[in-house]
């Protein structure tokens, strides 16, 4: 019986050299009961605030809608720059009633120009929103006044507006086909005057005469003893000066070179002298020469002195 049970057990079929793969199966974690918890609660709290935030969104959109159809209906029907105009008024008085209208105004610096000018051209009124100001514009106003050289304008809240000015200093008066001008240092003009103001200032005349004589009064004012004989100088077509001294002589000078033409005189004795005489002209136009005759008699040659 053995022996017939290994003779049929030889004759089986030997296994292959391949063996099957075995599959793993994943053994399933547990789940920690707290972050679990967590996770549920955070899913919650999200749910709850979507479902909050529903409502508002809603009534956001409503409004929205509802304002972008009124504003519309004020453009198609011409209206909607007096709904502006109605709510900024709105918030003017609102800015008013909370203290921010205009009560002071403050000028400072204004010497020669008097305060109620510098007001009126300020164009600016007590019980004015102060913030309403355009500051440069006033500032443009104030500086076109002729005394005013440069001026400032500030807010000072609630209710204050500061105005600083700096004028121009008057340098001398400029005679100008019968008509009197102040004028600075620059030859602006500064105002108009009449013959007899400012009588202690130097007086220019002729065209081009208030831009060109910063440099011959600024010259003379360092030749004491010359100036002090100077009643007032004359431009000559634009292009040079004659010398009137309050003895009634003269003083030609030519167009280049004419503070040479000054030193010649100033070092003279006689030339100095002849200077103290009625209807005497002393010419230099002519280069390094001084020609003296009489006024208002033919050309006479008195002296002529080669340099």
């Amino acid at each position: 019986m053995r022996l017939s049970q290994l003779k049929s057990g030889s004759g089986r079929r030997k296994p292959s050299g391949r063996a099957k793969p075995v599959r793993s199966r994943r053994v399933p974690k547990k789940k920690n009961a707290a972050s679990t918890k967590a996770s549920s609660w955070i899913h919650a709290k999200a749910r709850s605030v979507r479902q909050r935030q529903r409502p508002r969104t809603i009534v956001i959109g409503i409004v929205s809608g509802f304002l972008s159809t009124v504003i519309l209906g004020f453009w198609l029907s011409g209206h909607l720059g007096d709904a502006y105009a109605a709510s900024a008024k709105f918030g003017e008085n609102r800015l008013l009633a909370a203290g921010f209208g205009i009560d002071h105004i403050d000028v400072d610096g204004a010497l020669h120009s008097s305060e109620g000018e510098v007001r009126k051209v300020l164009g600016i009124e007590n019980g004015e929103l102060v913030f309403a100001i355009n500051l440069q514009q006033a500032r443009l106003r104030v500086e076109s006044l002729g005394w005013v050289k440069k001026a400032s304008v500030t807010r000072l809240l609630p209710n204050r507006i500061v105005v600083v000015i700096t004028e121009r200093t008057p340098f001398a008066v400029w005679q100008h086909r019968n008509e009197f001008s102040l004028i600075n240092a620059n030859g602006s003009l500064i105002r108009r005057i009449t013959g007899k103001e400012y009588t202690d200032l130097p007086r220019v005349i002729g065209d081009g005469a208030s831009t060109e004589a910063i440099k011959l009064l600024t010259d003379l004012g360092t030749r004491r003893e010359l100036v002090q004989k100077v009643r007032y100088v004359v431009r000559v077509s634009e292009r040079r000066w004659n010398l009137m001294f309050f003895s009634g002589a003269e003083l030609l000078l030519p167009a280049v070179g004419w503070s040479a033409s000054l030193d010649q005189i100033e070092v003279s004795t006689d030339f100095m002298a002849m200077l103290n005489l009625p209807n005497v002209i002393l010419d230099t136009r002519v280069v390094g020469k001084i020609a003296v005759r009489e006024k208002l008699t033919r050309p006479v040659t008195l002296k002529r002195i080669v340099s």
